[in-house]
């Protein structure tokens, strides 16, 4: 189905198929169930992640594990890797293809007993008449990483053609951790944690009542507009300082910065 985005902006659920919806949760819903926040980025970490970005830690084989397993969904598939790459993503016990199959579920809000894992790499769900493949998989990636606003952190990966080359894969490895316990030293940002950051950014304040009341696409795009309004604000002085010398800069448009997020096609 054709994206309406002004209904999305609007609040509404994204339609997949006549069946099938993906459900965009309200703020409201996260904060007052204290697993739904959890449960949102288990589920969002199953779709977004790429194959590289998982196995940039292991320059020595990214390159080989990459071009085997081009998606998660194929990774999922291989009988060792399911087991292997779940648990290191997701905790003991857990398997890769089972967080995904879960995360269709909880994001359609259909019954997980209604999917079935079948021996030629689909799942099917007979009551909402949806065949899941590799293709379809991607599709509905695709939608997790618009609706929450997602972009992977390209330092954390691996740059292309290491394998064979020592050197590279050393040096690579040694930034890499070094980077990692930089991020882990960072502060994780909650959704209380943006709430707040949109309060700061707003340039009148919202209740805290209606911020709430927003679509995690709502909020998350309104905070990205005001992020780059800020932006906007801050190459402004600097265009208009007399301490700089600006004959050769180029004012950006904020008409054309702003705008909701769209899929990626």
């Amino acid at each position: 189905m054709k994206v309406n985005y002004e209904r999305l902006i609007l609040g509404n659920d994204a339609p997949l198929t006549d069946k099938v919806t993906l459900h965009i949760p309200t703020m409201r819903e996260l904060i007052q169930d204290d697993e739904k926040e959890s449960e949102m980025n288990l589920f969002t970490r199953a779709f977004v992640t790429g194959v590289r970005e998982q196995f940039s830690g292991f320059p020595e084989t990214v390159d080989d594990i990459e071009a085997k397993y081009p998606t998660m969904w194929d990774l999922a598939w291989d009988e060792t890797m399911n087991v292997q790459v779940g648990e290191a993503m997701f905790g003991k016990d857990m398997t890769l293809l089972s967080v995904i199959v879960n995360g269709f579920a909880w994001w359609t809000q259909s019954e997980i007993t209604d999917y079935k894992p079948l021996s030629n790499q689909k799942v099917v769900n007979e009551p909402l008449e949806w065949v899941i493949d590799k293709e379809e998989f991607v599709k509905f990636s695709e939608y997790i990483k618009m609706i929450t606003l997602h972009e992977p952190n390209e330092d954390l990966i691996a740059p292309p053609d290491l394998k064979g080359k020592p050197h590279k894969q050393r040096a690579w490895k040694q930034l890499y951790l070094g980077r990692i316990r930089k991020m882990k030293k960072g502060s994780s940002s909650t959704i209380a944690d943006k709430m707040l950051l949109m309060q700061a950014l707003a340039p009148s304040f919202i209740p805290f009542n209606e911020l709430a009341d927003m679509t995690y696409y709502q909020f998350m795009n309104l905070l990205r507009a005001y992020q780059q309004r800020k932006a906007y604000d801050q190459e402004f002085d600097i265009y208009t300082s007399e301490k700089f010398d600006t004959s050769n800069m180029k004012l950006t448009d904020l008409s054309q910065t702003v705008g909701v997020v769209r899929l990626n096609n």
